[in-house]
């Protein structure tokens, strides 16, 4: 389900009542044995608006900072957007839906008027206790600018997976080789190849520890089979001589 709340932004104060107004009417669109993820976005340009953010008045509970302290204007701006989403998931909470992730993001919406409001369906995995009953955790998450984030996510997906690359490939020069370890059609293009290792085993720059060994474990093993054809092939070549 989506929600566009027109013409209000971050700072309102009214937000949670603006949402339950949209949102009331399909109550009983979620049923009581499903989980859900929510998401709200905000104009990525708000975060320009500094004075809004320091006006901005908290509940006496809620003010975790004091002037003295030199990332004040940092962490009020983080204050004011973690209120509102709790704001929100209140809206859930007490209407009896459950979720077990919430988000709180500047975006590149099309009006700085707007906040999007995104419920979406999505059971959370290993939410079992050991004694088999279901215990939920909920995952919130602040990002006062998504671009932002998500600019520095993919710098460092790129730098780890390039390290990665080099630390599996860097003692084998021939290309030929690297290219039938990733199971591709040879080529000389470095950059053909490192797309390759991403598709296959892109999963290793943030995974469970399980996975990661199964990944290494795959590349390792792949490795070693194609070395040790081209050493047999080799050692029958001289075989012959």
């Amino acid at each position: 389900m989506e929600y566009i709340l027109r013409e209000t932004d971050i700072f309102d104060p009214k937000l949670a009542d603006k949402f339950y107004d949209l949102f009331k009417d399909d109550l009983e669109l979620f049923e009581d044995d499903k989980y859900y993820n929510l998401t709200v976005s905000f104009h990525v340009n708000s975060n320009d608006h500094l004075t809004s953010f320091m006006k901005f008045e908290l509940p006496p509970l809620e003010k975790k900072i004091t002037r003295k302290n030199s990332d004040y204007e940092k962490e009020k701006k983080y204050d004011v957007l973690s209120y509102q989403l709790k704001e929100l998931e209140d809206i859930l909470v007490i209407n009896d839906i459950k979720f077990h992730m919430s988000t709180i993001q500047g975006e590149e919406l099309e009006f700085t008027d707007n906040i999007k409001i995104v419920i979406l369906e999505n059971e959370p995995k290993n939410n079992t206790n050991k004694n088999g009953k279901k215990k939920l955790w909920i995952c919130r998450s602040i990002m006062p600018s998504r671009p932002y984030t998500t600019s520095l996510i993919n710098d460092f997906y790129a730098k780890r997976m390039n390290k990665l690359y080099h630390r599996f490939f860097s003692i084998i020069k021939d290309k030929k080789i690297i290219s039938e370890i990733l199971e591709v059609e040879e080529t000389q293009d470095i950059n053909l190849l490192f797309k390759a290792f991403i598709e296959q085993y892109g999963d290793l720059w943030m995974t469970t520890e399980e996975r990661e060994k199964e990944l290494i474990n795959k590349l390792k093993n792949r490795c070693l089979e194609v070395l040790q054809k081209y050493i047999d092939e080799e050692q029958k070549q001289n075989d012959d001589i």
